[in-house]
């Protein structure tokens, strides 16, 4: 198996080749220099859309945002310059990995084209989908809870009973150093859109600083939500999100209804014939969808 780390120089060198042409020289600004290795406008405009954070070439990319891509280019950058260094690019691993990574930029610019041709998400598909998800955008939130973790065999009726009129996890915890009962306190946040439906309603009709208990196996957790703020995304962060979403899905679609058309068109053959994934009698599943 090839290493993590040689497939992360290995896009590095990628994406070094996707900006460095003479003539994309000669069309974009010049941010600054890495050892003699020149970072542009152009690089940084497309390391801001591979990066989903938002347009690249709009002006109103807050400052920050920017800032981090464009340290992140000189990051890379320099870590490429010292994997050059060391003739990193000459390996045979890594010039297959090169090869198959163009090849994958490739097939994607080319399913984008396609996809293109159907247009972007209009904003009744996105409004269809917030309102079709509602636990993930207009009711999601964000939890913060406290807990103690005992051993269920020491939950007894005497700290139930202070569970009931304590007003704090403190109070309780103060009572379980006082009778040398062992625990440990956590600290958790959770995203409702990440719990189960009947747990989250348990939790909002609980409420903020009310102590309750959750069995988990041989421990019970003495819990308490401290805060419950509202996660809905800003309204434009959130469409993004959701056109993106839907597009990678639509481009999934694409692909799919692609590759069965070229398939059809196409003259294959296996070598050996246990390497065809070929089931006699059997439709690709796209085309018999059609059927």
């Amino acid at each position: 198996m090839i290493p993590k780390l040689l497939i992360l120089m290995v896009s590095f060198f990628v994406l070094s080749l996707t900006g460095c042409s003479d003539r994309n020289k000669n069309t974009s600004k010049i941010l600054l220099w890495v050892n003699g290795d020149e970072i542009t406008t152009r690089q940084l405009d497309a390391e801001l859309v591979r990066s989903s954070s938002a347009p690249g070439s709009n002006p109103e990319d807050p400052p920050n945002i920017r800032k981090q891509a464009l340290e992140g280019l000189v990051d890379r950058k320099i870590l490429l310059q010292e994997a050059k260094r060391k003739k990193m690019d000459r390996d045979p691993k890594v010039i297959q990995l090169i090869e198959i990574y163009k090849t994958y930029a490739i097939v994607q610019a080319y399913l984008e084209t396609l996809a293109g041709t159907t247009g972007s998400p209009s904003q009744k598909n996105v409004g269809d989908y917030i309102h079709g998800n509602e636990k993930l955008f207009l009711r999601r939130k964000m939890l913060d809870i406290n807990q103690l973790s005992i051993a269920s065999r020491e939950f007894s009726s005497q700290l139930k009973a202070v569970m009931d009129a304590g007003k704090s996890l403190d109070e309780v915890e103060a009572w379980l150093i006082g009778r040398k009962i062992a625990y440990v306190r956590i600290a958790a946040s959770y995203d409702s859109a990440d719990l189960p439906d009947d747990v989250f309603s348990q939790l909002q009709n609980i409420g903020t600083n009310h102590l309750f208990v959750i069995e988990e196996g041989d421990r019970d957790l003495l819990s308490v939500v401290t805060n419950m703020a509202d996660g809905t995304l800003r309204s434009v962060q959130q469409n993004l999100q959701i056109e993106r979403f839907l597009m990678d899905k639509k481009m999934q679609e694409v692909a799919a209804i692609e590759i069965a058309r070229l398939r059809l068109l196409a003259k294959i053959e296996y070598v050996e014939k246990s390497d065809s994934g070929h089931i006699e009698g059997e439709l690709h599943p796209v085309m018999r969808n059609k059927l």
